[in-house]
């Protein structure tokens, strides 16, 4: 790992810290203790497990997207890259998971430009199927926050779907670009960033993910739903449809706000909308949003950093040369 990427790490590993003493504090840390050792904890397994859901659901999706890109890698090996990627979720805006595009060059040899755009449609993907969870009640509530974040989303993820799938308008912008000093001499990389993305959006694969997205996603909403139901929340299925309506518009405004991780926009609505929605107090709300995203958030992290230490060598591009020595069968 490079010492930028290391230091941007550590850097959130800071934010991190600093977000949860200010949560602890609001919650009032004895009784945010109180209320911790009350839980049944006889539930992680299955909150985890809802969690292990979605990442599953989300490598079928990075597998299949590196596939309809022309990537010809093994199942094992993206496996392996996806879960180092975990690690990168610790990057401003996660842009750190552009370098699971890296990864796969130095697996495959591939170039990057024409893996990048998967990263780009997982994250809009997700987006949109966290946007379809959230369902008809997006705006139903008065916190102009949310449906600012929401509205930007939606807006964003349209407008870029649209230009890419509009052909002539992206070959116009592309050979527009190429005229300018700056973009000219990426233009062999820009034209196989299209390619790819253009491929990742057209209508049926857009649909393929973004419902396998919506399964993913539903996991880790249910999870929420576990962890609030032991705090105190109703068990019924509208406080499960608002427990999974929390969770994915906070997940939204955690991305919009583009911190690491979406440390503190996450967080902070999560508690807000628990205690507006579901009538949680503000110590059982807090402690929720810390388990949900120890068990989302820090659990993913683990695995990326478990990942990391098993394949170091995934982060140098001996792994390519590695890989056309092994022969074809490395890659079917």
């Amino acid at each position: 790992m490079n010492s930028d990427l290391r230091g941007k790490f550590l850097w959130s590993l800071l934010l991190a810290f600093l977000v949860y003493i200010g949560l602890i504090l609001y919650a009032d840390w004895r009784a945010l203790r109180a209320t911790l050792s009350g839980f049944a904890w006889g539930w992680i397994p299955a909150i985890l497990g809802l969690t292990l859901l979605n990442y599953a659901g989300r490598l079928v999706k990075w597998h299949w997207y590196l596939r309809l890109v022309g990537v010809e890698i093994a199942f094992a090996d993206s496996a392996r890259i996806f879960g180092v990627g975990f690690l990168m979720v610790l990057t401003p805006g996660k842009v750190g998971e552009f370098f699971k595009s890296v990864m796969v060059r130095n697996v495959t040899g591939t170039p990057v430009a024409v893996t990048a755009p998967v990263v780009l449609a997982e994250r809009m993907t997700d987006g949109l199927a966290m946007l379809i969870l959230a369902g008809v009640g997006l705006f139903a509530f008065a916190d102009a926050a949310a449906r600012l974040a929401a509205g930007v989303a939606v807006v964003g993820i349209l407008a870029v779907v649209v230009v890419v799938q509009v052909r002539p308008l992206a070959l116009w912008m592309l050979h527009t670009g190429e005229r300018l000093p700056l973009i000219r001499r990426f233009a062999s990389s820009l034209a196989q960033l299209y390619e790819s993305s253009y491929t990742l959006f057209r209508p049926r694969n857009l649909l393929v993910a973004v419902s396998i997205g919506v399964v993913s996603w539903l996991g880790e909403g249910l999870a929420y739903f576990l962890v609030v139901r032991g705090m105190g929340a109703e068990s019924s299925l509208p406080a499960a449809l608002i427990a999974v309506f929390i969770f994915s518009i906070s997940s939204i405004i955690g991305a919009v706000v583009a911190t690491p991780g979406g440390l503190g926009g996450t967080e902070g609505s999560l508690v807000a909308l628990s205690e507006q929605l579901l009538g949680l107090a503000r110590t059982p709300a807090s402690a929720a949003a810390l388990l949900i995203r120890f068990a989302t958030l820090w659990f993913g992290v683990l695995l990326g950093v478990i990942s990391l230490l098993l394949w170091p060598h995934l982060l140098t591009e001996q792994s390519a040369k590695s890989s056309a020595v092994r022969g074809p069968s490395s890659t079917s």
